[in-house]
C-alpha cells in the first residue's frame, strides 16, 4: 500500500522499500532490474517482500534508463481488420509477454510510415516487428533511433533489414497440387489481391504448367472478403468453365464462398476450393476451408527473439495444407 500524507495518498518509493527490507536503495535497483550487481536469495526476498506490502511500482522511464530497455517491442501492421495481421497480432504478443515484454500495436494507413516509426522510436522500443512494407525514409528513421527492425510476412530481399516470411509460393504450388492430383481439377482459377509477381500466383502458375494444364484464369480483387465476393461473381460470369479455384487468402476466401451462395453455386459441388493462411475462421466457414497454414506461432517467437538478441538474419517458414471440405475431401471420423 502507498502511505498516507497531508496530500493524500502517495505512491510508495524506493527510499520506502530499502527502509522496510533494511537494505540500501542500490540494492532494491540491484532486485528490480535484475542486476547488475548480484543479491544473496535472503535479501532479495526481503526486498520482494517489501515491495509486495508496499505495493511499490517502479517507474518505467527511469528503469528504461538504467537497464536499456523499455520491455516494449512495436508492432506495425497495414489493417487492423484483416484476419491474418490480427492473428499475428495475438501470436506476436503471447511471444512478447512470455518473454516479459509488452506489445505497442500501430496501424500503418499509408505507404510511408516514417513519421510514425519516429513515433515509436521515442518510446524507447526494445525493437519493432513490421508487416507493413517501410519506405527508405522509414527506414532511416529507425537507424537513426538504433531500433532494430524485422519484417514479418513479406517477400524478403530488403538489405540490411532481417525478413521472417512464409513460404508462400510452394504453399501456393501444395494447394493446387492438391485439387489436380487428388481431385482430378484441371481448370483451375486464382483469386488473389496481388501482382504478377506475388509468390503465391507464381506457385498456382508454376503448378499448373508442371502438370501442362492453363494458368489463365485470374481475378484479382482487393484482399478482404468484400473482395472476395466480388470474385465470385466474375468467376461466375467471366470463367464459367471453371471447376476450382485457389484463393490467396482466407479472408478473400470467406467473401468467395459468400458469394458463391448468394449466386446458388455450391462448394464443392459446383466449384472446389483452397485458400492461404490457416486463420482461426476457416475452420468455421461453411463448408470448412481447406487452407496452407501458416506457423504464426513460431514465427512470432523468432521475431522477437531476433529484436532481443538472437542474430537477425532471413528466414522462410514451411505452410502445412490443412484438408477440410471445400477442396471436396469428406472430414474425417
Amino acid at each position: 500500500m502507498g502511505r498516507s500524507g497531508a496530500g493524500g495518498t502517495r505512491s510508495a518509493t524506493r527510499d520506502d522499500v530499502a527502509r522496510l527490507a533494511g537494505v540500501s536503495t542500490a540494492v532494491v535497483s540491484y532486485v528490480v532490474n535484475d542486476g547488475p550487481r548480484p543479491v544473496a536469495a535472503a535479501t532479495r526476498e526481503r526486498v520482494l517482500d517489501a515491495i509486495e506490502r508496499l505495493g511499490y511500482r517502479p517507474n518505467a522511464a527511469a528503469r528504461s534508463l538504467i537497464t536499456g530497455r523499455s520491455g516494449l517491442i512495436g508492432l506495425v501492421v497495414p489493417d487492423l481488420e484483416n484476419q491474418y495481421f490480427a492473428a499475428l497480432a495475438k501470436a506476436l504478443e503471447r511471444a512478447a509477454s512470455a518473454r516479459g515484454q509488452r506489445l505497442v500495436l500501430a496501424q500503418a494507413d499509408t505507404p510511408d510510415f516514417a513519421d510514425l516509426l519516429t513515433s515509436l522510436a521515442g518510446h524507447r522500443l526494445d525493437g519493432l516487428v513490421t508487416a507493413a512494407l517501410p519506405t527508405l525514409r522509414g527506414l532511416a528513421e529507425a537507424g537513426s533511433a538504433q531500433l532494430r527492425v524485422v519484417r514479418i510476412s513479406q517477400a524478403p530481399g530488403l538489405e540490411g533489414v532481417p525478413t521472417l516470411t512464409p513460404d508462400y509460393y510452394t504453399g501456393g504450388a501444395a494447394a493446387v497440387a492438391h485439387l489436380v492430383e487428388v481431385h482430378g481439377h484441371s481448370r483451375i482459377a486464382l483469386v488473389t489481391g496481388g501482382d504478377a509477381a506475388e509468390p503465391r500466383e507464381r506457385g498456382w502458375r508454376d503448378a499448373l504448367d508442371d502438370r501442362g494444364l492453363s494458368a489463365r484464369s485470374v481475378v484479382r480483387v482487393e484482399w478482404s472478403p468484400s473482395g472476395g465476393r466480388a470474385a465470385a461473381a466474375v468467376l461466375t460470369e467471366r470463367h464459367p468453365d471453371v471447376t476450382a479455384v485457389f484463393v490467396a487468402s482466407d479472408q478473400q476466401a470467406v467473401g468467395v464462398l459468400a458469394g458463391l451462395h448468394a449466386l446458388g453455386r455450391g462448394v464443392p459441388s459446383d466449384l472446389a476450393l483452397v485458400a492461404f493462411d490457416g486463420s482461426a475462421a476457416s475452420e468455421f466457414t461453411i463448408p470448412p476451408l481447406t487452407t496452407a497454414q501458416v506457423p504464426l506461432d513460431q514465427m512470432a517467437e523468432d521475431a522477437i527473439d531476433e529484436l532481443l538478441g538472437e542474430p537477425l538474419v532471413d528466414r522462410v517458414y514451411p505452410t502445412t495444407l490443412v484438408i477440410r471440405e471445400s477442396c471436396g475431401c469428406p472430414l474425417p471420423d
